[in-house]
């Protein structure tokens, strides 16, 4: 950091603050991104960290007015990060998956604003509605985290990745009625009758508000889209986004709204439009930027003399919030009846504090005060517990055999599929095992159902098993790891099972158990990574998919078609 502080103790009329504020914290980010890199750690963790190095070690005393700087870096990156996140918001998945998101969303945040706020209240002393504002604010998680590691695990198909997605979209909602409601809760007026008149003036200004985004994205966003689409000039449709999202961002802003609030609806309107792929596609390359630049803000402000003056408090408290969104997780997943390792999946990948968090609690705190040590706990929370995600879905995708045989964590549907099907698999033999019915399962069982071969299919997708029951297929909701769907699936009998899902785990963890069930079955695997094949092969799996190998391999030969070359029998080309 010598380089930087030299950097910023420059002579002040060199360069304005905000764009030496911009330098010093582009070049800290590249510099510990690196670091972290080489070690394989999150990125996103290193962002609010950088923020944290660059706050403390005094680089920001040799930058004139660097508060100003800062706040407007952290404004325009919260800006710009709500639109962004409006246009990934899908009304048409929300409305899919409105049971999830009312019943799994509803309860999870109830729970995890009671116990949070209810907590903070009598720990710190916070008045109960501050608290509780407090509390809402924390059970918010990261949608984009969340589905990406389930995504990073090939399981973004499944029932635990649906429940988090609905939940996420629950909570999103739940975000921007907090941003309507806070300015009315904590404005100047203690009158109870006045702050009511607030809040309902407010419902009535979001009523207008909506109602003119709706008209202007009904009918004059698509001829502007149109007109600058037809120039032809990728500069100015990019312009042109982003000038919608400030446009209507200020006439929420004229309305008595917040800017985010109208920076979100922005992107909602947008995302619904006949543009919206090609808007997300200009926008989400900038996505990273926004967010990389809001962790660095959000770690700026953090004192970490203060947050080390309670460091004991700080671990307890960050435990004692990933415990309770883990467990209030777990407890919608069981209203929702989803399966045992699936509940547990996306209970792990909603533990995090979100992006929505990080920008809630800067603008409560610009209507009323909030004690330092909670703002420096939710930040520190949000930007390690996002980061950590990855970590903790690895750690409980191992852990979850011995998690499900808690009770209450097996669901009554996995266990009734169990009991329905061992009358119908009872003396099946020669049959193949396909655990996972996405794209690969499901070519595989239609492929080998033509010429006669059972098969059983296991699947944690409760909708796709429904599906198959009704239509005469041997399927069964569970997971091969568990040694009772090893029995039901007939190991001991079957000539081959296959992993259809692009995920090692199942296979490493179960590979010796079916062998030494079966030794003549045949095992097929799928690998992502060329480490994971090493690591199959190594464990004994011969037959191992490598999904880029066969990606490349199929590239290489549609090439050779195209150019009409035919190869001999030892690879030499024959014919050009």
């Amino acid at each position: 950091m010598m380089f930087l502080s030299v950097l910023a103790s420059a002579e002040p009329n060199a360069a304005p603050p905000f764009f030496t504020l911009l330098t010093v914290v582009f070049m800290g980010i590249i510099a510990i991104a690196l670091v972290l890199a080489h070690f394989r750690q999150s990125l996103m963790a290193g962002y609010f960290i950088c923020g944290v190095i660059l706050a403390n070690c005094g680089v920001l005393d040799h930058i004139p007015n660097s508060d100003v700087s800062i706040q407007a870096l952290s404004e325009v990156g919260i800006i710009l990060l709500m639109f962004t996140l409006g246009l990934e918001f899908s009304l048409d998945e929300l409305k899919h998956l409105r049971k999830t998101a009312l019943l799994g969303g509803g309860l999870q945040m109830f729970l995890c604003t009671a116990v949070f706020g209810l907590g903070l209240h009598y720990v710190t002393g916070m008045d109960i509605s501050h608290s509780l504002t407090v509390g809402a604010i924390m059970g918010l998680s990261s949608t984009a985290v969340a589905l990406k590691s389930f995504q990073e695990f090939g399981l973004s198909g499944t029932s635990g990745a649906r429940m988090a997605l609905g939940i996420a979209l629950f909570q999103d909602i739940a975000a921007i009625m907090l941003v309507a409601i806070m300015p009315q809760i904590f404005g100047a007026s203690r009158d109870s009758w006045e702050t009511a008149f607030n809040i309902g003036a407010a419902v009535l200004r979001g009523v207008i508000f909506l109602a003119a985004a709706w008209l202007i994205g009904r009918y004059l966003l698509p001829r502007i889209m149109l007109a600058v689409a037809r120039t032809k000039s990728r500069e100015l449709f990019t312009l042109m986004v982003f000038a919608i999202c400030s446009g209507i961002a200020m006439l929420a802003s004229l309305l008595g709204l917040s800017i985010e609030l109208g920076a979100f609806t922005a992107g909602l309107f947008v995302s619904g439009s006949y543009y919206s792929h090609r808007v997300l596609s200009e926008v989400l390359p900038f996505k990273d930027l926004f967010l990389t630049i809001f962790f660095v803000s959000a770690g700026l402000l953090i004192d970490i003399n203060d947050l080390w003056e309670h460091i004991g408090n700080v671990v307890v408290f960050a435990t004692f919030v990933l415990a309770v969104k883990f467990v209030a997780c777990l407890v919608a997943a069981h209203f929702l009846k989803i399966p045992g390792r699936m509940g547990i999946m996306a209970s792990t990948a909603l533990t995090n504090v979100g992006e929505f968090s990080l920008v809630l609690i800067p603008f409560m705190q610009e209507i009323t005060p909030i004690p330092a040590l909670v703002t420096a706990n939710v930040y520190a929370i949000a930007a390690v517990s996002m980061g950590m995600t990855p970590l903790l879905m690895k750690a409980a995708r191992r852990l979850t055999p011995l998690l499900v045989r808690i009770p209450g964590l097996k669901m009554k549907n996995e266990r009734m599929s169990v009991e329905n099907l061992i009358t119908r698999v009872s003396g099946i033999k020669d049959h193949a095992v396909i655990c996972g019915y996405g794209p690969v399962g499901r070519r595989m069982h239609e492929s080998l159902g033509r010429y006669g071969i059972p098969c059983i299919i296991i699947d944690l997708n409760a909708d796709t098993v429904k599906s198959l029951l009704n239509g005469g297929h041997l399927a069964f909701l569970g997971d091969i790891q568990h040694q009772i769907t090893m029995e039901l699936a007939s190991i001991r009998t079957a000539r081959l099972i296959a992993f259809t899902f692009p995920d090692p785990n199942p296979a490493l963890s179960t590979y010796m158990q079916i062998k030494n069930a079966n030794p003549d079955i045949t095992v097929i695997a799928r690998a992502k990574f060329r480490s994971e094949v090493a690591s199959l092969h190594h464990a004994g799996v011969v037959n191992v998919i490598h999904d880029e190998e066969e990606t490349g391999a199929a590239a290489v030969r549609l090439a050779k078609l195209s150019f009409d070359i035919i190869e001999t029998g030892n690879g030499a080309p024959l014919s050009h």
